[in-house]
């Protein structure tokens, strides 16, 4: 049995030893009719104590007094203590529609560069190779061995060493060098390096490449000693300073989104933190086989405290209006409609059958059977239900053809 089922079986017992001893006198035991039920299953009542069919547990005497039949549930301060029965006045309160969906943390694929080999050449050494490692603006990452671009370096010095010797009598060497210099810098070189190889006069064989973006690691296409085609990938880098949540929405629900598009994002791995955002992306593409559409929002991720991967609720809210609306766990749900136990002006308990209008997590409109200034049972009508039960004799719901 877990915890919850074993305070509520005690609340309930108590309540009936308290009700028990509440009518001492002659004249009240004799109009009292006297049953036998179980805790643990109520629907069980036997005219003469013995075990529970169920549970075999001992029954245990119920007294129900006619006087009281049709006029509700009397508890003292003790009882209703016991009960945790917790009350609240209703009010007029602003309430609006709202939709929770379950959501998944993406990478925007927006922020997602990738490092291709500016040309063709053997991967010598790999500096960065593990997927989910973070890598810094102008990280050396790869190192490439090229013919293509040591020749490029070589006609580079040699025009060097022309303009330097013959000057530009015949010849623009001024032009040919920088020319030279610019297929450099294009093929992946930076300038430190060329400078390097302009104070050395030596070709570097070997290139050492760096990266231009900052990310974490998604993939490296490449093997250390393979060969990288100009134009091929060689590193994936996501940048996780911001994140899209992606969740499923059904056609039913798509002109919500005509009333708003702002949406509030939890996840349950920071509980209490809300982050604020907006619809951003709608699929046009419908799921024919389950009649669903993707939505996107974008959030902030700063420091990197929100993964990938991570689960997240996406609510979206329609504009409130004031109405008169009860706590959402005040309200027992049957197949034919809502309950509510009200507290009336004698201070007895009475279930009563409301209509409900919108509803979100906190509030439910009630439309007709409440008026604002009454009080409801918002902790605790489960526990009403049984008591009326063990008293009564009979399902309260059964008085609303439920």
């Amino acid at each position: 049995m877990y915890p919850f089922q074993k305070r509520t079986m005690t609340a309930v017992v108590s309540l009936l030893l308290l009700a028990a001893c509440q009518n001492n006198n002659t004249t009240g035991v004799a109009q009292n009719k006297i049953y036998y039920t179980c805790s643990m299953h109520p629907q069980v009542m036997q005219q003469e104590p013995g075990a529970c069919p169920i549970c075999h547990m001992d029954l245990v005497p119920v007294e129900t007094h006619s006087r009281q039949k049709g006029t509700g549930i009397h508890l003292n301060a003790e009882q209703i203590r016991l009960a945790n029965i917790l009350t609240d006045t209703v009010h007029l309160r602003p309430v609006g529609e709202e939709i929770t969906l379950a959501a998944t943390l993406r990478e925007n694929q927006a922020a997602i560069n990738t490092m291709t080999a500016k040309v063709a050449g053997r991967i010598e050494r790999l500096l960065v190779r593990n997927t989910g490692e973070y890598v810094r603006e102008g990280q050396a990452v790869f190192e490439v061995y090229s013919e293509t671009l040591a020749a490029a370096q070589q006609d580079y010095l040699l025009a060097l060493q022309s303009r330097q010797r013959y000057g530009s009598n015949d010849l623009d060497f001024t032009r040919l060098a920088d020319a030279a210099r610019n297929k450099l810098l294009l093929w992946g070189m930076n300038r430190t390096q060329i400078q390097s190889l302009e104070q050395s006069g030596q070709v570097q064989n070997i290139v050492t490449y760096y990266s231009p973006y900052s990310g974490y690691v998604l993939e490296t296409p490449v093997v250390e000693g393979g060969y990288a085609a100009e134009g091929s990938p060689v590193l994936r880098l996501a940048d996780l300073r911001t994140l899209w949540v992606e969740a499923q929405l059904y056609v039913s629900d798509l002109p919500f989104l005509n009333q708003t598009k702002e949406a509030l994002v939890e996840l349950p791995a920071y509980p209490g933190r809300v982050l604020h955002g907006k619809i951003e992306f709608i699929n046009p593409n419908l799921e024919t086989t389950s009649k669903i559409v993707l939505v996107r929002v974008e959030i902030p991720n700063p420091r990197g405290e929100y993964k990938p991967g991570m689960q997240a609720w996406i609510t979206l809210k329609s504009k409130a209006r004031q109405t008169v609306a009860v706590p959402s766990n005040a309200l027992l749900q049957g197949k034919d409609g809502a309950v509510v136990w009200v507290q009336n002006a004698s201070g007895a308990f009475e279930n009563r059958m409301v209509h409900t209008g919108v509803s979100n997590r906190d509030f439910t409109e009630i439309t007709h059977g409440l008026t604002a200034g009454e009080v409801v049972v918002i902790s605790g009508a489960y526990l009403l239900n049984s008591e009326y039960i063990f008293k009564q004799g009979a399902d309260p719901m059964a008085e609303h053809g439920m």
